[in-house]
């Protein structure tokens, strides 16, 4: 039997983020796909011209591309990347599905839990302000946690996409029956640790597993868990142990 993954990374970043994964799953035998999303890896510019809707298109349409290559797909993704994994496992019969730091909301009041107070208002300061300025990850940051994508500004149009996005795989998610593998950092400052709980207790998964990885550094924002210098080689272990695992099964 041939397996494939597909690595999907997350908004505004690039395949890059999912590039650790690459090497240690094809030493397994995988056929591995690290996709770029539409308008990501080229310019802001290209970013802003796309939404949810080609987001989602693109994962659908690589996962099409990979499942007639293979017997099995596994899909797995960071952040925005692994609510798309979300959404393909929900319309797709996948061989399972990897969660990592994946929102299926941005924010909450109660209990109180926003990267940014101003997130709930992007629909309307969009209208006035549509791009703003961000603080570039430093020179520290990027040791630690190294990335590639726009981190110059943001664009609210695109965030509110995100927001809408994120908002529909929610409503999707209880169609997922495959097994599936939640993880995140408690101390993830971009995405409410409650969506770990909230995916595990929506699926309709007969095996869910999550795991919460702790971070002892204070310079990042303890997100993008696939490249952390403190959780790469974890991410890298749970993912090829949850594959291995569940092809065991198939075979």
């Amino acid at each position: 039997m041939t397996v494939g993954c597909l690595l999907i990374h997350g908004w505004t970043g690039s395949s890059f983020e999912m590039e650790p994964l690459v090497e240690p799953l094809e030493a397994d035998g995988i056929v591995v796909r690290n996709i770029m999303l539409p308008g990501h890896g080229t310019s802001f510019e290209d970013f802003q011209t796309t939404g949810w809707a080609d987001w989602e298109r693109g994962a659908e349409k690589e996962y099409e591309a990979l499942a007639k290559q293979v017997d099995a797909v596994f899909v797995v993704g960071l952040s925005m990347g692994g609510t798309l994994a979300l959404h393909v496992a929900s319309k797709f019969p996948v061989a399972g599905v990897v969660s990592l730091a994946a929102p299926l909301y941005l924010y909450s009041f109660f209990p109180w839990q926003m990267k940014d107070w101003r997130m709930p208002l992007t629909p309307l300061i969009k209208r006035f302000k549509p791009v703003m300025p961000l603080g570039r990850r430093d020179e520290e940051h990027i040791k630690i946690a190294p990335w590639k994508g726009y981190d110059d500004f943001v664009s609210l149009q695109q965030l509110h996409e995100l927001m809408k996005g994120v908002r529909k795989v929610r409503n999707e998610v209880n169609a997922i029956n495959a097994p599936i593998l939640v993880v995140q950092a408690p101390t993830d400052r971009s995405v409410p640790l409650g969506n770990v709980f909230l995916i595990a207790k929506s699926v309709a998964s007969a095996e869910v597993t999550v795991k919460l990885l702790r971070i002892k550094e204070k310079v990042t924002g303890h997100h993008v868990i696939t490249t952390h210098i403190e959780t790469s080689g974890r991410i890298i272990e749970l993912v090829r142990e949850f594959v291995q695992t569940h092809i065991s099964t198939k075979m």
